[in-house]
């Protein structure tokens, strides 16, 4: 359980800055008022991305066992 946590944690904080930042770039461009809306977007997304990383990752494990056929 606590893996599984520590483990969402990571995954949900790195995803969510890594995609927000992207997004935000592309939506938005990279002007004086970047950071500010990054900062925004990946607090939001962080809240989201977070918790969903740790509730569904047993599942996620589940379908890649299944899809790679391994135990």
């Amino acid at each position: 359980m606590k893996l599984r946590v520590v483990t969402g944690l990571i995954m949900g904080t790195l995803m969510s800055f890594l995609m927000s930042g992207a997004i935000t770039a592309v939506n938005t461009g990279l002007d004086a008022g970047f950071i500010a809306r990054w900062a925004r977007s990946w607090a939001i997304a962080w809240c989201l991305a977070t918790p969903l990383a740790i509730f569904l990752s047993p599942f996620a494990q589940k379908w890649a066992r299944a899809l790679t056929n391994t135990q």
